[in-house]
């Protein structure tokens, strides 16, 4: 076991924190941490996504009808079959956060009433 050094007030709000969900400290720090990884991985994409739209027209329409991996505002992988490069991305950088998406830009889903 490691022992974690932390001052007596943040130790007594994380205690507070996990009593009041009825967790253990061990518990509510993995939850907290899983958290605000994911939101570092969306707000990672979000970047991502936003310079690959800042791009001119003419130098995403060079993958038109293929998908784009972006990873630190750099074009690291194109393909047209999604599965593939997904394949290739995740054996690269593990779960790293790639935004993988059309080079066209995002998807509209729309939903049919029926």
């Amino acid at each position: 076991m490691t022992v974690l050094q932390v001052s007596e007030t943040l130790a007594e709000a994380i205690r507070y924190e996990a009593e009041t969900r009825d967790q253990s400290i061990e518990e509510f720090l993995a939850i907290v941490l899983r958290r605000e990884r994911t939101l570092a991985d969306r707000r990672k994409i979000e970047e991502e996504q936003d310079w690959w739209l800042s791009l001119p027209l003419s130098e995403r329409a060079k993958y038109e009808g293929q998908f784009v991996a972006i990873h630190d505002r750099k074009l690291i992988d194109h393909d047209k079959d999604e599965s593939a490069l997904r394949r290739r991305v995740r054996n690269k950088y593990q779960r790293t956060a790639v935004l993988l998406m059309p080079a066209e830009g995002p998807r509209e889903r729309r939903h049919q009433a029926r």
